[in-house]
């Protein structure tokens, strides 16, 4: 049984009894400042009641940030909901290809994969907090009452909470309303901004340190390695610098330069790589210079093939070496050589949607002094589109590495939006970013640290750290609360909105209009919580 899993079955069985004691003896349960709230229980406090009816007097200024409140939360209610509809397009692809765990729903530090225990911790208490005090300040501002504040458990915990009283906030106007609900979404979003802004500053402090070779080049580093490929056998770890590769049959090492296109890179010597040969690997490591014992086959390795694709029907496989693609456009039949992952995407820019891909593939063997070189020659297919250009749909890596350099991963630390040219592009940018953490990066590995030079030292990379991460979790907290969802507060943002509509629309009577826009946003609350879940747990399970 996954652990995950094991842990949520334990952490159930500790709960359901309190639930049901909670349940049966509120009034008990009272005094302990438990309270049953659905499935789940509330954990009541006065925390921060008093420093909110302090910042709530300035009125002038909360009122002002309400209207900006409610301007960021439109922006960031386009952004989930492309991500939304985007991933929900994207479902039949993942279909059976395996999700990344159940454990990364579970907003526990140590425990997700994604969380570090102390950074997380820290960062999470952050960002849950300056949420729910934003709630509170603007509902003081509004002269409405907080009765409580505290921590949402339901299993595990789930979120702190504010609590405004109920009563004083339906007799509000619409506009003091949605104040109070965008609250949390802005607060977050600017603390998300001032992490990030601390962060590109101590990045002024970093520098690349000296591990070229001589000529002002900088070596390609592996930053990932695909489990189960030939790079993952071949004994070099992530981290590392690749300083030089030499053939199976030679003896000195020819030095090696990184290059990319598309989004893929690669590193190549002088004369190139070819995929039909078998290359012993020479890189560097913190502590001095490695070489491999096993020679592998360098070459654009298929590390993923989509489901539905064109790949797909024409029976390409993972772990798998691509050695050329032959295209038929009409009369037109060309042939290209795929040595590394550049080559793959840069003959696929050149592809259109309907052109049949013939591929063919190769595997390098060797037993003692005879090498085996076997090649299989694919069905043809016919290529669908990826925008204006063919679409194969294959993943492909060099090798199983994954190759950077010290200089791009920085620059791509602290700046996502780099090669962006449309608004597509950009807001693709910055959910890749926020993926980040999957990947190990926060922004950058602790195993990658030691290729750069800081003012600070370590304090340096502690400090970058949790910038990176109080900006990581408030900006999330931030798109994912914009949700048109109850119990999000983009549920109750999107419902004023539906009501504000109503009213231009004709609709004067408010209690007819509250009906109808709880019936419009309750209904479409229904249809995008499933519509999460789905996206969720496809990518989960």
């Amino acid at each position: 049984m996954d652990t995950a899993v094991l842990v949520l079955i334990i952490l159930a069985i500790i709960y359901v009894p309190i639930w049901i004691w909670v349940w049966r003896k509120p009034e008990e349960a009272a005094k302990f400042h438990l309270v049953k709230y659905g499935p789940t229980i509330m954990i009541k406090t006065r925390l921060g009641i008093e420093t909110m009816d302090k910042m709530g007097k300035y009125r002038r200024f909360w009122r002002v940030v309400g209207f900006l409140s409610r301007f960021v939360s439109v922006i960031l209610f386009f952004l989930m909901m492309y991500m939304l509809i985007v991933a929900l397009i994207a479902l039949p692809t993942r279909i059976g290809s395996g999700g990344i765990g159940i454990q990364y729903a579970l907003a526990i530090p140590g425990f997700n994969p994604m969380l570090p225990l102390t950074y997380g911790i820290v960062a999470l208490f952050f960002a849950m907090v300056v949420h729910e005090m934003g709630h509170g300040i603007q509902s003081r501002a509004n002269d409405c009452t907080v009765d409580s504040t505290g921590l949402l458990y339901g299993v595990v915990p789930l979120g702190a909470f504010c609590e405004p009283n109920e009563e004083e906030l339906n007799k509000l106007d619409r506009r003091a309303q949605m104040d109070i609900f965008s609250a949390g979404i802005a607060i977050n979003t600017f603390w998300a901004i001032v992490a990030f802004s601390i962060m590109l500053l101590l990045f002024t402090g970093i520098s690349v340190a000296d591990y070229g070779q001589g000529d002002g080049e900088e070596l390609p580093g592996v930053y990932y390695i695909d489990a189960g490929s030939p790079a993952y056998d071949s004994g070099v770890p992530t981290s590392a610098l690749i300083t030089g590769v030499r053939e199976y049959d030679e003896t000195s090492y020819s030095p090696v330069h990184f290059i990319s296109g598309g989004g893929l890179s690669s590193f190549v010597t002088d004369s190139g790589t070819d995929e039909r040969t078998l290359y012993y690997i020479q890189y560097q490591l913190a502590d001095g210079l490695h070489e491999t014992t096993t020679p592998i086959q360098l070459g654009a390795l298929i590390k993923s093939v989509t489901n539905n694709s064109p790949a797909k029907s024409a029976g390409l496989e993972p772990l798998t070496y691509l050695d050329s693609i032959t295209f038929t456009r009409g009369d037109a039949v060309w042939t290209v050589d795929i040595d590394t992952p550049v080559d793959f995407r840069e003959a696929m820019a050149e592809s259109l949607p309907g052109d049949l891909a013939q591929v063919t593939t190769v595997t390098v063997a060797v037993d003692g002094d005879v090498t085996t070189i076997e090649t299989v020659e694919h069905e043809a297919v016919s290529l669908t589109a990826s925008g204006s250009k063919g679409y194969l749909g294959l993943g492909v890596t060099t090798a199983g590495f994954t190759v950077t350099t010290p200089s791009v991963m920085r620059d791509k630390a602290v700046d996502p939006f780099i090669g962006c040219s449309s608004p597509i592009d950009y807001v693709e940018a910055l959910f890749q970013y926020l993926a980040g953490p999957v990947n190990g990066l926060d922004p950058i590995s602790d195993s990658i640290t030691w290729w750069y030079d800081t003012s600070l030292g370590d304090i340096t990379w502690v400090l970058v750290k949790l910038m990176y991460w109080i900006f990581w979790l408030d900006i999330l907290l931030a798109i994912s609360n914009a949700l048109p969802a109850y119990p999000f507060d983009g549920g109750f943002l999107f419902e004023g909105a539906i009501n504000w509509i109503l009213e231009l629309v004709g609709i004067r009577d408010k209690e007819k209009r509250k009906e109808l826009s709880d019936k419009i946003s309750g209904t479409i609350s229904n249809v995008v919580l499933i519509m999460f879940a789905l996206v969720l747990l496809a990518f989960l399970i």
